[in-house]
């Protein structure tokens, strides 16, 4: 039997390692989702925190535990509203940052400035004065918690004194199941007309379960509780707000700059037996791609081989040279029809497309398309 194992393991691996082989990485640009005609100056106002409409939101004791000897006090605290949104202000700004497309004025100064609108000052033109041309506001537009208690009855088959055996319920395992939701929205303001360029909200739910302790039942019916959570306080829920602003904080910034994508397009396989094609094949493993490129063209332009042919428009892609790629890939299929030609040819395309509409972002000459401010809302929740 471990043979047996052993052998399925390196078969395993070997069709692995073959498979990686076989693949090369195309890399490319794709646009931010937001046309923000060229703007690079951005400043990021501090995110405005959530205040709850009614008193305390969450009791300060779990309930559900009274007959057990688990006692638990809530997750929440009152500064939790102040940290969230301290922590999504601080999570916006590296998102931001780790475009590497803006140049940003950062929480504290947006903040001075703004606050400077108070005194009857144009913060916007002072702003501007900087080099800045976006601002950047953002607010926890919504906050929820809930705490309950979750019990699962574990059974077995129990035999008592007489022989006799029957399924019973021998232990009780309670769990803490606490649930956060949270709305986030930014706005994206041109600083030079006060002009609304996107409008944003992302709201979502993340939830987290937590053994507390288990209650064991003796064939008798008497019981014992054994604490399996040591705290007398229930997790924080920080870490769960710091989850949904992650994620929004990521769709941020794929909506708001360029960034890269990798397509994996697999190799074709050496359909006429080449043998003279065997070394291109072995070079693009090895991810050699111009050598290989040269060999798997040599060969397509002496025999017009399907596969070499292919393969060198994908040697050109794996390259980064895209146009070249997508103009050959295209005489390919032109000469055979072959269908997974075109097909690749169609994600070339779209690649090559992409690309040019993230350089022209970055270049700062997009195109109006005459399209008014962006609003978009998203609900991930199930």
């Amino acid at each position: 039997m471990k043979r047996l194992i052993y052998v399925f393991l390196v078969f395993a691996l070997m069709v692995l390692l073959a498979g990686c082989a076989t693949t090369v990485k195309v890399h490319h640009l794709v646009p931010g989702e937001v046309d923000l005609k060229g703007c690079k100056s951005l400043s990021i106002a501090s995110t405005a925190n959530y205040r709850f409409p009614y008193g305390r939101p969450l009791s300060p004791w779990i309930n559900g535990l009274h007959e057990t000897d688990f006692t638990l006090s809530t997750g929440f605290d009152a500064n939790l509203s102040e940290r969230v949104a301290s922590l999504a202000t601080r999570m916006i700004v590296q998102a931001v940052h780790d475009t590497h497309y803006f140049s940003i004025l950062t929480p504290d100064a947006t903040d001075a400035y703004l606050s400077l609108a108070k005194a009857g000052e144009d913060s916007y033109r002072l702003m501007c004065e900087k080099g800045f041309d976006l601002l950047m506001s953002s607010e926890i537009s919504y906050m929820d918690m809930e705490e309950r208690v979750e019990e699962v009855d574990c059974r077995e088959f129990v035999t008592d004194s007489s022989g006799v055996s029957s399924e019973q319920v021998t232990k009780r395992e309670y769990y803490l199941v606490q649930e956060a939701t949270l709305g986030l929205s930014y706005t994206i303001t041109s600083l030079k007309d006060g002009r609304i360029l996107i409008s944003e909200s992302f709201t979502d739910k993340e939830k987290e379960r937590t053994k507390i302790g288990t209650r064991y039942y003796a064939v008798d019916g008497k019981y014992r509780d054994e604490r399996n959570y040591s705290s007398g306080l229930a997790p924080s829920f920080d870490p769960l707000f710091s989850q949904i602003i992650k994620r929004a904080t990521d769709k941020m910034a794929l909506h708001l700059a360029p960034s890269w994508e990798t397509e994996h397009l697999s190799l074709m396989k050496n359909k006429g037996k080449l043998a003279s094609a065997e070394p291109a094949y072995a070079l693009a493993k090895a991810e050699e791609y111009r050598k290989a490129y040269q060999q798997f063209l040599a060969i397509w332009k002496q025999s017009r081989e399907l596969s070499c042919g292919y393969n060198a428009a994908l040697m050109l892609s794996a390259l980064g040279e895209l146009q070249e790629a997508v103009g050959l890939m295209n005489e390919v299929y032109n000469s055979s029809g072959d269908k997974m030609a075109h097909d690749t040819l169609l994600i070339l395309q779209q690649a090559l497309s992409q690309d040019q509409l993230a350089q022209r972002q970055i270049s700062g000459d997009s195109v109006d398309d005459g399209q008014g401010a962006t609003m978009t809302q998203y609900m991930v929740m199930e």
